[in-house]
């Protein structure tokens, strides 16, 4: 709530053509190549005073809540060794990213998330 809320809400439903959201959504990236390192790496992850260990933790809760349904079968928790090794530098290029990674999923078939927030 305090490290994420102020942009995605407290529902972690996003704020429409600004910021989008985490719930429902977020579990899809875990479906597609890049999306697990997309997920670390968007400054607001990267970039949060979180300690690895922190991050990981926030992660797997907003996945475990809030996202269930949308992770795949084989989903493996993040963990702070793994945010250590991954999460910096934060991506400049978020935009752009998330684009190509939500046109993979609907390549796959995956149409829950939206291509822009």
């Amino acid at each position: 709530m305090q490290n994420c809320m102020g942009c995605h809400t407290a529902t972690g439903g996003g704020i429409a053509g600004k910021v989008p959201p985490l719930a429902h959504s977020l579990g899809y990236f875990e479906r597609v190549p890049g999306g697990r390192e997309y997920v670390m790496r968007v400054p607001g992850a990267s970039n949060s005073a979180l300690s690895d260990q922190q991050l990981a933790d926030v992660l797997n809760w907003l996945l475990m809540t809030m996202n269930r349904e949308a992770l795949p079968p084989d989903f493996k928790p993040y963990t702070a060794a793994e945010i250590a090794e991954h999460r910096r530098p934060a991506f400049a290029d978020v935009a752009p990213r998330r684009a190509a990674l939500v046109r993979e999923m609907q390549r796959r078939g995956i149409r829950e998330v939206a291509p822009v927030y």
